[in-house]
């Protein structure tokens, strides 16, 4: 049985003061035991809650995590996950509307000499939008991009 822990008791958080985007890989990682990063990930993400940041993803970031981990066998644990995320005070979810659709595509479009994808596009549109500067990640393209990845594990830096 996986236990996924969303918020930290209140006695143990500290107000909202800094702002965190959260990426597909660390998703997948909170959720997968088995993936290599998911202690590294974990630790990170409840110092992150500790410290009160508010955290912010996007359902692009979820589809991603949902089409990742689409084994039956997590199934159920995505499902939680997501209704967890949902009714979580500490976590905002940002709906991929029209206008942040194409706003992703643009940045795709323009960056042509980049790896980037579809997904982390959109997600570097709303972390320039909402001055976010850190993100949840080991995805060097955020580097790239311009913020600050909070995980460095070489072999994990797509």
């Amino acid at each position: 049985m996986i236990i996924i822990y969303m918020d930290c008791p209140s006695e143990e958080r500290k107000l909202p003061s800094e702002v965190c985007f959260v990426d597909t890989v660390c998703c997948v990682a909170l959720l997968n035991k088995t993936e290599r990063i998911h202690q590294e990930v974990n630790s990170e993400y409840k110092r992150l809650l500790k410290n009160g940041y508010h955290l912010i993803t996007t359902t692009a970031v979820l589809s991603e995590t949902a089409n990742s981990l689409c084994a039956p066998r997590f199934r159920a644990v995505v499902s939680r996950f997501y209704r967890r995320v949902q009714a979580s005070q500490y976590i905002e979810v940002v709906f991929v509307d029209e206008r942040l659709w194409e706003a992703g595509w643009q940045l795709y479009e323009q960056r042509n000499d980049k790896e980037w994808s579809l997904t982390d596009c959109i997600s570097f549109v709303v972390m320039q939008e909402r001055n976010i500067s850190e993100a949840l990640t080991t995805d060097r393209h955020f580097e790239q991009a311009g913020f600050i990845r909070l995980l460095h594990i070489p072999e994990f830096a797509s």
